[in-house]
């Protein structure tokens, strides 16, 4: 057993170093507070990578893998993520302002609490994605697949949610004063009032 812990010690020993000077890309060290405005990212595979108060504004990450990632508390105003694999990456408290999501797969993220004012959500998926207490104002969902996403309590005032797919989704206490509802599917959903609609559904 004592050599079965030493060999285990010196497995870790061997990878701690690289795991701690972290992976490098277009000579952006990807690590906790990160500091890359502008980078480009495009096509990286960052999976399972923590970004944690990274300050990524205006980066390009189209076509990324982030998925698995922790990018909580980071700074992405405008940052290029169209196509990007975001799925089950955690993307809470974060500023994305004006944020380019289009085409990009959230599925099971944590968008909790982040701010995305006019972000582009056009025909990305957000299936089962936590949006709660999320700045949405003038986002644009259109298209978007949102079956199953959590909207509780978030501000969707002025989104575009032209043909989105609401299907199971829970908007309880989202304010969507002037949201575009144009060709929007609901079935299951419960709307800001607790109400379940189900126009949608399958006759």
């Amino acid at each position: 057993m004592k050599n079965v812990a030493i060999l285990i010690a010196a497995i870790a020993a061997w990878y701690a170093p690289a795991a701690e000077a972290g992976q490098i890309v277009n000579g952006c060290e990807i690590k906790r507070r990160a500091s890359c405005p502008g980078a480009d990212l495009s096509g990286a595979n960052l999976t399972r990578s923590n970004l944690s108060s990274a300050n990524l504004s205006g980066a390009n990450l189209s076509n990324a893998n982030l998925s698995g990632d922790r990018i909580t508390e980071a700074n992405l105003t405008k940052a290029n993520l169209s196509g990007a694999n975001l799925a089950g990456t955690i993307l809470s408290i974060s500023y994305m302002n004006g944020a380019n999501l289009s085409r990009a797969n959230l599925e099971k993220a944590d968008l909790s609490q982040t701010t995305l004012p006019d972000a582009n959500f056009r025909e990305a998926n957000l299936t089962g994605a936590n949006l709660s207490m999320t700045n949405l104002k003038g986002a644009d969902l259109s298209g978007a697949n949102a079956k199953d996403a959590v909207f509780i309590m978030s501000s969707m005032a002025n989104a575009n949610l032209t043909r989105a797919d609401l299907s199971g989704a829970t908007l309880v206490g989202a304010d969507m004063r002037n949201a575009i509802l144009e060709g929007a599917k609901f079935c299951k959903t419960t709307m800001p009032d607790r109400s379940i609609n189900n126009s949608g559904c399958p006759k």
